[in-house]
């Protein structure tokens, strides 16, 4: 259950939830503290949402989400040209830090990685160059406040 499987759950989800424009959150940005207090007492864990305003990804929203690990929370962000990002995030098995993976999956491309025990990923229709300073800035704001 590393972090090769939280790529997989996050590319699954986003075939599911980043194609739909009818319902692709449950709950929208407005409501962003309803959202990271119900993930947050799902998942167990305090659970952040980065804001990716500066790389051109306004938040849309999110929902908690099943995987074959437990609960996950589900974050969804968008630009001006309708391009979807997903980014989904989950207690790990195992409370560590690992480094950030490549992940090419089912037509999206992004990142994985885990911080403190959270797994973490990242993943769009884009290329992988375009996506990493993205995963990075992520990354970033989730490491300084967890």
């Amino acid at each position: 259950q590393g972090v090769a499987s939280i790529a997989q759950e996050a590319a699954d989800n986003y075939a599911v939830y980043g194609l739909d424009h009818t319902r692709p959150v449950e709950l929208r940005a407005i409501n962003t503290n309803e959202l990271i207090s119900w993930a947050s007492a799902r998942l167990g864990r305090p659970i952040i949402v980065p804001n990716l305003d500066a790389s051109g990804y306004r938040f849309m929203g999110g929902r908690i989400v099943a995987t074959p690990h437990g609960p996950a929370a589900l974050f969804m962000y968008g630009n001006g040209d309708g391009l979807r990002l997903v980014m989904l995030t989950r207690p790990m098995a195992l409370d560590r830090t690992t480094s950030m993976e490549p992940v090419s999956k089912a037509g999206v491309n992004g990142f994985a990685w885990a911080t403190r025990g959270m797994g973490y990923s990242l993943v769009g229709p884009t290329d992988s160059q375009s996506l990493h300073p993205i995963a990075d800035e992520a990354r970033r704001q989730l490491a300084s406040d967890i």
